[in-house]
């Protein structure tokens, strides 16, 4: 038959039915019995009706898995925007429409499609008929009253049952029929089969245990939410029936949906309501009609606002751009200091932009004050969520805190890249929810492990006292271990590919995660040729920076101002280093923290005043003059996972001065440094005291560090990064047609 005719034989017929209705109500007092007397009451309803909405885009989601990482709000986009247009057009054109949709953005053919969209709605009917059947069999026992029309519309829900699993037994064998051959046209009897396979292709993803009890677990929840939605309604209108008794009737009311019906089910659920609410729960007619209007107007509105929202959020097709993908997103927990972490983020925006890729940075929040002010500008950093106040206490915190836990609520805006890039945490749980909600790969990169979750010895030995922000961080994870540490190992084990910070720091990821991982350790910028300096210009002479003049030669040391850093290490040895050399000063750069008092006080307990300069805040132009001229650079931390200082300094023919454990292992090589035995002040004294006594040898030694430097080459990295960002959304590409081709 005509879909265009059949529409029009069901408008017509929706009208009869409304003309019928009309005629048993007086519609003066079906308005007065339409007025809301609870607004609470509206508002819950809708807010409920959302609610279950969600869970079923997630059962659809489970029926979609095996087809293509479909994302949770194209999910619910797709069934809000299919749902209205079967709501106004009533001829299957919302399904045809998510089917349209899933080929368009994923790929996945239309027998695929339909498959999914047949057992989804399949579940819904099936609980119907099982609840309504219960419902039966309580009211025989005699326990409970039977309301008038209970037989019918059992019945009416066991046939339909019956119709969509004898359809899927018995499709492809009526349609062969003689029979069939000869009454039922070819269209019908091809579709009648079609519908069969169709159901029996998506009936085969339930053959797991596991996937059916949650696909009903899911419909079941759904089902009694919308159940107890319905309840509100009589409140809504203020008139008092029982709850279970309204909840059960909310079922029957559901089996208008199935009857063939004109544009907006008019008619079918005004009938449906007379039945049910003056039938079934005993209502006068007027008040039945009264609610079923009320009802169907909040439906309506619903059914429309939501889906016509959900057409933007729909998307378009996955275009494969000429040259791979060119949107990235790269998101980092914050820019708040100037860290190793934060430069690497910063380098890599930087790098992939100088490819031609359009890249855009995200974080919970930004201090570009305090975070490599010279290049922060450039990075463009957004922030997920408006910023709070900067005399707000806890700002930091409860900004990364909002971030993570509102994902949810501003995935969409990631709804056109092509990967995301989540560096360490809380990055890589946002990336998660984005690649959940808006099906958008993405790589992760770590550092470290979660120092929150998996706490090095040096966090426990000096904890995190130098910042309020990851005192309350860490009071918080400690308060919700079990979820932290779930949250963070999926979000770290689901990536599509993980990135590591060097080999040191990627075997120990590796091991707490249980995955696979790519070493891709940061970098530094090498140049062609100049460095080391000559031995004379950084044994000789002077310089000042932020009004403290520094003597050549002098000892270097960059890092965070943080107790998990050591520097108690660093000028206990400079004091043994005097002993020698006596005019060494230790130079120590950046803003300070609440641990650089305590710092200041061991100086001037040792009486080494004039041997450590802290210069402060300064530029990134006055930290590269520091490293060119330094003659010995120290990083006294004695857990770190790699150390960009090291590399930095060696990138200008600075020798090193390390410990022999973690990540200088990997970034110190042989004749490039000295690396100590692990917290063995003198040894480590000693080392910096060699590389000062003999002009030559540190020259020697300088020139190998520049050399080996070049293997930590900024683009090395980006080149890593860069194969990472065009293989997952291959990969994803992959997926759909490979199950497009089963």
């Amino acid at each position: 038959m005509n879909r265009w005719f059949r529409l029009g034989v069901q408008t017509a017929f929706g009208l009869a039915l409304l003309w019928l209705w009309m005629r048993t109500v007086s519609l003066p007092e079906v308005v007065s019995h339409a007025r809301v007397h609870s607004w609470w009451a509206v508002a819950l309803m809708l807010f409920l009706a959302l609610v279950t909405s969600v869970i079923r885009a997630r059962r659809w989601m489970l029926l979609l898995r095996p087809l293509a990482p479909v994302g949770m709000v194209r999910a619910f986009a797709m069934n809000a925007a299919g749902s209205l247009l079967n709501y106004v057009l009533p001829i299957r054109s919302g399904d045809a429409a998510r089917a349209w949709w899933l080929w368009r953005r994923h790929r996945i053919p239309a027998g695929s499609a339909l498959a999914t969209i047949v057992i989804d709605k399949a579940c819904d009917l099936a609980a119907v008929a099982v609840v309504l059947a219960g419902l039966g069999v309580v009211a025989l026992t005699g326990v409970v009253h039977a309301p008038r029309g209970l037989a019918g519309a059992v019945a009416l829900a066991i046939a339909l049952l019956a119709a969509v699993l004898g359809t899927a037994l018995l499709g492809p064998r009526i349609a062969r029929s003689r029979m069939a051959r000869r009454v039922l046209p070819p269209r019908i009897a091809s579709g009648l089969a079609g519908q069969a396979f169709a159901f029996r292709a998506g009936a085969r993803g339930l053959l797991s245990p596991e996937l059916a009890v949650r696909l009903a677990g899911l419909t079941a929840l759904a089902l009694a939410i919308d159940a107890f939605n319905f309840t509100l309604l009589f409140t809504a209108v203020g008139i008092s029936v029982p709850t279970l008794q309204a909840m059960a009737a909310y079922p029957a009311i559901l089996l208008s949906f199935a009857v063939p019906a004109g544009p907006g089910y008019l008619g079918n659920l005004e009938v449906a309501g007379a039945l049910v609410l003056g039938g079934g729960l005993g209502l006068a007619s007027s008040v039945a009609a009264g609610a079923i209007v009320l009802y169907h107007g909040i439906t309506a509105s619903y059914a429309l606002a939501l889906g016509v929202l959900s057409f933007f959020l729909v998307g378009g097709r996955r275009r494969a751009r000429a040259g791979g993908p060119r949107r990235i997103a790269v998101f980092h927990c914050g820019f708040t200091y100037s860290g190793g972490g934060e430069r690497l983020v910063i380098e890599e925006v930087l790098g992939l932009r100088r490819r031609g890729y359009e890249v855009e940075c995200y974080a919970p929040t930004v201090d570009a004050t305090r975070c490599y002010p010279d290049l922060i500008g450039e990075v463009r950093v957004k922030t997920f969520l408006p910023q709070l106040p900067r005399w707000l206490p806890f700002r930091e915190a409860a900004q990364m805190a909002a971030t993570s836990v509102l994902m949810p609520l501003y995935a969409w805006r990631f709804r056109g890249v092509d990967a995301i890039v989540g560096c360490n945490q809380p990055s890589a749980w946002i990336a998660w929810w984005a690649a959940r909600l808006m099906d958008v790969p993405y790589v992760v990169y770590l550092n470290q492990p979660n120092r929150l979750v998996y706490p090095r010895n040096i966090d426990r030995q000096t904890g995190w006292v130098s910042n309020a922000d990851y005192r309350l961080l860490a009071a918080i994870v400690l308060r919700a271990t079990r979820f932290v540490a779930w949250a963070d190992r999926r979000s770290v084990q689901e990536a599509d590919q993980l990135l590591v910070n060097g080999d040191y720091i990627g075997d120990i990821i590796r091991t707490t995660y249980r995955r696979a991982a790519i070493d891709c350790p940061a970098g530094c910028h090498v140049a062609a040729t100049g460095f080391p300096l000559p031995a004379e210009s950084r044994f000789g002479g002077g310089l000042t920076i932020n009004g403290y003049p520094i003597r050549r030669p002098y000892v270097l040391l960059t890092n965070r101002h943080y107790p998990q850093k050591r520097f108690d290490l660093a000028i206990r040895a400079v004091m043994e280093v005097r002993k020698s050399q006596p005019r060494t000063q230790l130079v120590i750069p950046g803003p300070p923290t609440s641990h650089t008092d305590s710092l200041k006080t061991l100086v001037r307990e040792l009486g080494l005043e004039d041997a450590v300069i802290f210069l402060g805040a300064i530029t990134e132009d006055e930290l590269q003059s520091l490293y060119e001229g330094a003659a010995v650079y120290v990083y006294p931390a004695p857990e770190e996972d790699f150390g960009m200082g090291v590399i930095e300094s060696m990138s200008k023919g600075v020798p090193v001065v390390a410990w022999n454990q973690a990540g200088p292992t990997v970034t110190v090589a042989r004749g490039t440094g000295y690396l100590a035995e692990p917290l063995e002040v003198d040894d480590y004294a000693a080392g910096i005291a060699k590389l000062l006594a003999s002009r030559s040898e540190n020259q020697a030694t300088g020139q190998r560090a520049f050399d080996w430097a070049r293997r930590f080459d900024w683009e090395r990295h980006i080149d890593i990064l860069e194969r990472a960002v065009l293989e997952v959304p291959r990969a994803h590409e992959q997926i759909s047609a490979e199950a497009a081709t089963a």
